[in-house]
């Protein structure tokens, strides 16, 4: 065998050697890009509004304040969504009674809680008894004489992704003199009051006479 001969035999059995006994290199995993899996973000138009600028008080659940008359008087909003404003309307007056309840509730909790912060700092034996004079207002309040005093709505096309809704949304506004919730209060706190320990009798009546008392007109934020 010649010299070139040989120089190939070797080489082609070295290469029989490696691609036997040598493993094949693998190709690296590439970093595929994530999949957004969180849903399209809610986009909100309003293509037609029945006062512009919007009223502030829409937004706001409840506040206490003053009418034409001076008298003080607690605010309430109620509102509804349908695809019609008639329809939104109706939605929101049906939802009129559980609403103000609910939002009676939600005042009285921040009176008192407002009337304990500057007297009674941390304690909490008197806890129990204004929660339940709370909840007992807000189921026996005379909500016949809430009136109501100011409407407003808005067409509204909402949008998330490729999907599309349209809707009215209908917002009333109610007004309850303040006097009738602070009867009610008066009433509900009757049965706690007997219920006191002596010790804690003065503490009590404090909270409630500043809640009776005071002048402040809240709202919900």
């Amino acid at each position: 065998m010649n010299k070139i001969g040989l120089f190939a035999a070797i080489a082609l059995a070295a290469g029989l050697i490696v691609s036997c006994g040598g493993t094949k290199p693998q190709p690296q995993p590439q970093p595929q890009p994530k999949a957004d899996d969180s849903p399209a973000k809610i986009q909100i138009y309003v293509l037609q509004k029945s006062e512009d600028p919007t009223p502030p008080w829409i937004n706001k659940r409840w506040e206490l304040g003053k009418d034409e008359t001076g008298r003080k008087v607690m605010y309430l909003t109620v509102e509804g969504e349908k695809n019609t404003k008639e329809k939104a309307r109706i939605d929101a007056e049906s939802q009129k009674i559980a609403r103000l309840s609910e939002l009676i509730k939600q005042v009285a909790t921040r009176e008192f809680a407002v009337a304990k912060s500057g007297m009674l700092n941390d304690e909490t034996d008197l806890d129990s008894y204004f929660e339940e004079t709370i909840a007992a207002v807000s189921k026996n309040v005379n909500i016949s004489g809430a009136v109501n005093v100011a409407d407003y709505y808005e067409y509204i096309q909402e949008v998330q992704g490729d999907n599309s809704k349209t809707y009215y949304r209908y917002v009333m506004r109610f007004a309850m003199d303040y006097d009738t919730y602070q009867k009610a209060l008066t009433q509900a706190w009757e049965p706690q009051k007997k219920k006191i320990p002596p010790e804690l009798k003065d503490k009590a009546e404090k909270v409630l006479d500043s809640i009776n008392k005071s002048e402040d007109l809240p709202a919900d934020q």
